[in-house]
């Protein structure tokens, strides 16, 4: 699956926001994104995964993160200027998630800015010494580009008026809108919004659509009229929350307490490994790892994170992302995967292993459209030869909208067990598609953070008990 994700609400947050992603850097995963919106196209590997890849791991440009100045000098107290009122909102961003209350982005570096600056050295492990050298310049951009959990947190306190720096004046804004009060927007919107779900928005002072979502989005959590215009009652409620340590959370599934996520390359940014134990202590309980794709990809992960997956007692499925690049080429690809996965030691009879997974959803070239030479015939033959392989009835991970849009609302899959995705958050679970009575698994989001894993990933809910999900992993 193109999966990238999103967490769980009983997690920490983790210490440096997610907040500090930039367009350049956003989310670390493939594109598995047509699960977005029902019917939306889905984007391409985003930019973010690229970038890592070819950076490697802590290894970021310079970038203005809160649109002030991407110069980056030498700080220290007495420091004053756009670079100090960069710096320290860019501090207030990666503090959010720690419950640290933002300082003031006021352009003088004075005794809290350098102490802020000592909180973050800390948790990056440098030496605490209050000033902004190259290295804390590096590390920041950094921890944008792979947020990681970090204690101590903080303790709240009175809120700050001024933590983005841009302006005070607070038009009513809405689409097409641009400017520094746009800016402002933007940075107090990334503040208020709970860094392990929320990507953040590119702070450039355009008013789009992404905008206008994340402003509807915050009017849902604070109980507002959604209507993306930001109003006086918007910007007094985005001004207090963001002020302070308080953020928007948007709700976990309910009724489902078993959660899952997905894996690919692209949870390994510059080659760095998940920390599977952390994984299994932050309370996941199964997860879907990258196999194969089409006729021509293998995950180079695949064995290293099934086995250590499994070792820490996850049940973990190999999944398969179908391309019909060409036609009838169904049971070849099924061949390549029953290839990879036993050569990884999946036999799908151990204890621990769910059954294998079929990845069928839009082309992961950002059209959108559907696989050229996709039809139920072509998709059956991958099922049914891996069945024969392995002794177990796939799960299909799929979209309704998908089958709707690409086949014709075909039944063709009715009796299979279902993982579907749809990260719409006003759902309470996903639509089925024609013929289903019920769904296995729901991906209900693509930009999570878990603890143990450097990049967003795709986070799952399961429909059942523990011992349901116990019964479907031999154990």
């Amino acid at each position: 699956m193109t999966r990238t994700a999103r967490h769980l609400a009983r997690r920490p947050a983790p210490f440096l926001a997610t907040m500090l992603l930039t367009a350049a850097v956003g989310l670390a995963g493939a594109a598995r994104s047509d699960a977005a919106s029902p019917g939306g196209p889905p984007a391409s590997r985003p930019v973010a995964a690229a970038a890592a890849d070819a950076a490697g791991p802590g290894v970021v440009a310079a970038t203005a993160v809160c649109g002030h100045t991407a110069e980056q000098p030498p700080l220290a107290q007495g420091s004053a200027g756009l670079a100090t009122r960069e710096a320290q909102c860019e501090l207030n961003l990666a503090a959010k998630s720690g419950r640290h209350t933002p300082i003031a982005a006021d352009g003088s570096f004075g005794a809290g800015t350098a102490e802020r600056v000592r909180t973050f050295q800390r948790c990056a492990g440098l030496t605490a010494d209050g000033a902004i050298g190259p290295g804390t310049w590096a590390a920041l951009n950094a921890r944008a580009a792979h947020p990681q959990p970090c204690t101590p947190d903080g303790t709240p306190s009175a809120p700050q008026a001024s933590v983005c720096g841009h302006t005070d004046t607070r038009p009513t804004l809405r689409r097409g809108a641009k400017g520094v009060e746009v800016k402002e927007l933007q940075c107090r919107l990334n503040l208020a919004m709970e860094p392990g779900h929320y990507p953040p928005l590119t702070i450039d002072g355009d008013f789009g659509g992404g905008t206008e979502n994340r402003v509807v989005e915050f009017q849902m959590c604070a109980n507002l009229g959604t209507d993306g215009v930001v109003g006086p009652n918007t910007w007094a409620r985005l001004a207090d929350w963001s002020s302070r340590d308080a953020y928007c959370t948007p709700p976990r599934p309910a009724g489902y307490p078993i959660d899952g996520l997905d894996t690919a390359k692209y949870q390994h940014p510059g080659g760095a490994a998940i920390d599977w134990a952390a994984v299994r202590a932050a309370g996941v309980e199964f997860a879907t790892v990258k196999a194969t794709r089409g006729l021509d990809v293998t995950d180079e992960y695949l064995a290293s994170d099934m086995d250590a997956a499994r070792a820490v007692g996850l049940a973990v499925a190999p999944y398969h992302f179908y391309t019909g690049a060409a036609a009838g080429t169904g049971a070849a690809q099924a061949d390549r995967f029953i290839a990879a996965v036993r050569a990884a030691g999946y036999t799908g009879q151990r204890p621990g292993d769910l059954p294998p997974v079929f990845d069928l959803e839009r082309m992961d070239d950002g059209s959108g459209r559907c696989p050229t030479h996709l039809t139920v015939a072509d998709a059956t033959a991958w099922l049914d030869t891996v069945e024969a392989a392995f002794g177990r009835r796939p799960v299909v991970y799929t979209q309704k909208s998908f089958l709707d849009d690409c086949l014709g609302s075909t039944p063709a899959f009715a009796a299979y067990p279902l993982q579907l995705a749809d990260y719409r958050q006003p759902i309470t679970a996903p639509p089925l598609p024609n013929g289903s009575g019920s769904w296995l698994m729901w991906q209900y989001t693509e930009s999570a953070l878990f603890d143990g894993i450097r990049a967003p990933a795709t986070g799952d809910v399961f429909n059942g008990t523990q011992e349901d999900l116990d019964r479907l992993a031999n154990r």
